[in-house]
C-alpha cells in the first residue's frame, strides 16, 4: 500500500523536502494548482491581516484588504518570478493596495502605534517587554523606556517609521523591506542608519531620567 506525504495538502504533487516552499506554491498554481493558493493563505492569511491593519487602523478593511490581496496574487501568478521570494512580493501587492484605499479615502498615512502593532503582533513581537524576574522598579524603568520610545518614533516621518517598523517588527532584511518599499537594498541601509540615530538622539535627553 502507497504511502501517502502527510506534510504536504491535499492535492498537491509532493515536494523533494518536507513541504513545498512558497516559491514552488506558486509554480504549482500557475500549473493550476489552486489548492496551491489555499496553502498560502493558510501561512499567511494572519501575517497579511497584520500588515494591513498597521496602515489602515481598522479592522474590517484590513480584514478586506488582505483577502483583495490574495485575490491579487491569484490574477497575478503568471507574473511572479519564481527566482524571487514569495513573502516581499505578496506583501509590495498589500502595501500598494493600503496605500491606493488611504489615498481614496483622502486620509494622511498615518502608522498605528507601536502599543497597538505590538498587541496585534505575534510573539515574539520585538517589544522590549519586563520579564517576571523583574522587580517593581524595573518593570516601571521598562515601562517608562518604552513610553519614550514610543513618544519618539511618534515624531517620525511615515516613511521612516514604516522602515523600523518592518525591520523590526515584521522582522524583515533590509533586501525584502527594499522590494516592499519599491528602493534599493542600500537606500533602505541608509535611512534605517539615520533614523536610528534620530531615535538615539531623541531619547538620549532621557537617559538620566531613566
Amino acid at each position: 500500500m502507497a504511502s501517502s506525504c502527510v506534510l504536504c495538502p491535499p492535492g498537491l504533487p509532493m515536494s523533494d523536502g518536507a513541504l513545498h516552499t512558497d516559491e514552488n506554491l506558486m509554480a504549482l498554481l500557475c500549473e493550476g494548482h489552486e489548492e496551491a493558493l489555499a496553502e498560502l493563505v493558510e501561512r499567511y492569511q494572519n501575517d497579511v491581516f497584520r500588515f494591513c491593519l498597521h496602515y489602515l487602523k481598522n479592522v474590517e478593511l484590513a480584514k478586506e484588504t488582505a483577502q483583495e490581496t490574495f485575490l491579487r496574487v491569484y490574477t497575478a501568478r503568471e507574473r511572479f518570478d519564481v527566482s524571487r521570494r514569495f513573502k516581499p512580493w505578496m506583501l509590495c501587492i498589500a502595501r500598494n493596495l493600503c496605500l491606493n484605499e488611504l489615498k481614496r479615502a483622502k486620509r494622511a498615512i498615518q502608522m498605528a502605534t507601536l502599543e497597538e502593532y505590538a498587541s496585534s503582533a505575534r510573539k515574539p513581537s520585538g517589544v522590549l517587554l519586563p520579564t517576571s524576574e523583574d522587580g517593581p522598579d524595573q518593570r516601571l524603568m521598562a515601562e517608562e523606556r518604552q513610553q519614550a520610545l514610543f513618544r519618539a518614533l511618534k515624531e517620525l516621518s511615515d516613511d521612516a517609521r514604516e522602515i523600523v517598523i518592518l525591520r523590526y517588527f515584521q522582522r524583515m532584511s533590509a533586501r525584502d523591506i527594499a522590494e516592499v518599499v519599491d528602493s534599493t537594498e542600500g537606500a533602505v541601509r541608509t535611512r534605517l542608519h539615520r533614523t536610528l540615530k534620530q531615535l538615539r538622539m531623541s531619547c538620549e535627553p532621557l537617559k538620566e531620567d531613566l
